[in-house]
């Protein structure tokens, strides 16, 4: 299934806040896995099945699915 990407308020100034050349490779990689689920993605334990954290080199993205309206909402990205 594709996924229409949609980034929320804090998403995008999260985004915003890191150098350019990783934020284009982060919104490269959330699109990637939107269309094709590749990526290095991980569930939390004791997390909704909805939510996931997707690594990009040194960030995480933090992410949920609303499979009733086919969305991926990204909530944040930040830095380990």
């Amino acid at each position: 299934m594709t996924w229409r990407v949609e980034w929320t308020p804090q998403g995008t100034v999260s985004l915003q806040r890191i150098p350019w050349q990783d934020g284009e490779r982060i919104d490269a990689a959330v699109q990637r896995f939107a269309t094709t689920a590749e990526g290095d993605a991980y569930r939390l334990p004791g997390d909704d099945i909805t939510t996931v954290r997707l690594a990009v080199g040194s960030y995480r993205v933090r992410a949920t699915f609303d499979p009733w309206d086919g969305t991926m909402r990204v909530w944040w990205v930040y830095s380990v």
